[in-house]
């Protein structure tokens, strides 16, 4: 249990610019620790990780060496580019997906630059949210396509 919530306060810490109320810990080697410590269990195959397949296991083993050689060298994640902020934060919700079994729960952060910007921002979704708009996107450019094609005997229902 403890484990857990030590997991969850250092995943919201890996990026500080989600929560402007609290300063998360930033530290890279407490949140190294903590992955050292997740990796053990499951080699182990204690406790949550008991039942994981050795699939699950290698996805989880694959996040958390991007997580490693993301934060090795680095005392806070503060001091990583943009880029290595966004990598190591999905890497780390990957990991927390995978410990909860949570897929549609974890959160995935893009760099997009807004219609008539330059300037990209940090865009953030739960896999499930993304998975929505793909569905409506889709359904929209069928439905579009159907009518302009003259398939549904001629009608469209816009």
């Amino acid at each position: 249990m403890r484990s857990a919530v030590l997991f969850a306060v250092l995943l919201l810490a890996s990026l500080p610019a989600f929560s402007s109320d609290v300063k998360p810990t930033e530290d890279a080697k407490t949140i190294l620790a903590q992955q050292a410590e997740i990796r053990a269990e499951a080699l182990a195959g204690k406790g949550r990780y008991k039942d994981m397949n050795e699939a699950q296991r290698a996805v989880l083993f694959n996040h958390q060496d991007t997580v490693t050689r993301l934060l090795q060298g680095v005392d806070s994640t503060a001091n990583l580019p943009e880029n290595d902020k966004l990598a190591a934060f999905n890497a780390l919700e990957a990991i927390e997906a995978i410990v909860n079994k949570a897929e549609d729960e974890r959160m995935v952060c893009v760099r997009e630059k807004p219609l008539g910007s330059n300037r990209p921002e940090r865009v953030c979704k739960t896999v499930a949210q993304r998975r929505a708009e793909k569905q409506k996107a889709d359904g929209a450019v069928r439905s579009t396509t159907t009518c302009q094609d003259g398939f549904n005997g001629g009608f469209c229902n816009n």
